[in-house]
């Protein structure tokens, strides 16, 4: 009786190809198992083939979904077709999926030359405005590091008072003396001629010198009692800002807001409400003028109000209205720029887009 296969010393018969009695067999070596092993790969690669095929058809089956354009035209005919005609390029049309009757987009009319030039133009103010905010806003905070009361303010403003008066009285004692020379010289003068004499040049020549420096003497004392008339004003602003920088201090904040415009669509056009004047007496009184329709039609507080920017703050609430009218100069002409600020939310963008607001900014 033969041994067991197992028993025979060299290589294992089995139906496997010959091997190694110093490695253990393994499964994989199989040539069965390979072939299957192959074809699993094959299967798999081919799967995801169709995998890719299918969403690639799924893809292209849903770009290619029929569409439906809708579209007015100038005679206010509203047409609807599968394809995009050449004329209904310069309309707006409205893109729908036929197959489940829903709006795809909307797609807005080309803007004109005219359009676009007045949204740049808006958005150049809108520049401008922001910067002289800044700017102000800028001064607010050094006059709040400076000055921690108005009692502050009082005493700095004397200081100041006090130092040009001195400056007044100096030119003051120096006119009286040089108008006491000049007496001297002018009797001096007189005394000749009527003795006949003729009158030294250079005594003419001291004359008129000293008659010069009376003059620019005054000149001073009129530049140095501007300056104080101009130190008052400007006191009396910070003053004002100062008080109402403390009482809204804490309703500053920051707020989210939106403005007409922001969007321009075609449904309405842009309104730039802007004024030009010249920078003297007419652009005074333009602005003392934007200072009363902001407090008229504003409905936050005043919370700026320099030569340079008109400011509320910003709305709190959603039927809130809050205006800024800025003064930017120019060479030859300063440009006065009202704007309007709602709050952002769906009421306060409705607000913003109203007709109300519309009429406001129109003036």
């Amino acid at each position: 009786m033969s041994s067991p296969i197992w028993r025979k010393p060299g290589a294992f018969e089995t139906n496997w190809p010959a091997y190694s009695p110093t490695a253990a067999p393994s499964a994989l070596d199989h040539p069965r198992f390979a072939a299957t092993l192959k074809h699993m790969r094959s299967d798999r690669f081919v799967f995801s083939l169709l995998l890719a095929f299918m969403a690639a058809t799924h893809v292209a089956a849903k770009e290619s979904a029929a569409k439906l354009y809708r579209w007015v035209d100038k005679q206010g005919k509203v047409h609807y077709s599968d394809t995009i005609p050449a004329e209904a390029a310069y309309h707006k049309r409205i893109i729908y999926d036929k197959a489940q009757v829903r709006k795809l987009k909307v797609v807005e009319k080309p803007k004109t030359k005219e359009e676009l030039a007045r949204e740049a133009r808006l958005a150049q103010l809108r520049k401008e405005e922001k910067r002289l905010l800044q700017e102000q806003l800028a001064k607010d905070r050094a006059l709040l590091r400076t000055y921690r009361s108005e009692e502050d303010l009082q005493l700095a403003l004397k200081g100041q008072l006090n130092t040009i008066d001195a400056r007044i009285r100096v030119l003051e004692a120096n006119i009286r003396r040089l108008q006491t020379l000049l007496k001297s010289k002018i009797a001096k003068a007189a005394e000749m001629e009527r003795n006949g004499r003729e009158v030294p040049k250079a005594l003419a020549r001291n004359i008129a010198s000293l008659r010069k420096q009376i003059q620019l003497a005054e000149a001073k004392i009129d530049h140095e009692a501007q300056a104080k008339e101009s130190l008052q004003r400007k006191f009396v602003q910070d003053i004002e800002r100062f008080r109402r920088l403390q009482a809204h201090l804490h309703q500053a904040e920051a707020v989210a807001t939106t403005r007409p415009d922001t969007r321009p669509s075609a449904k309405q056009r842009i309104i730039l409400s802007v004024a030009s004047c010249r920078p003297d007496v007419d652009c005074d009184r333009a602005w003392q003028l934007a200072r009363i329709y902001v407090q008229t039609h504003a409905t936050t507080p005043l919370f700026i109000n320099s030569d340079t920017i008109i400011h509320t703050l910003d709305p709190k609430n959603d039927k809130d209205i809050a205006l800024t009218v800025a003064r930017i100069r120019g060479k030859e002409k300063d440009t006065l720029f009202l704007d309007v600020r709602c709050k952002l939310s769906t009421v306060g963008q409705a607000l913003c887009h109203s007709e109300q607001v519309r009429e406001m900014r129109a003036g």
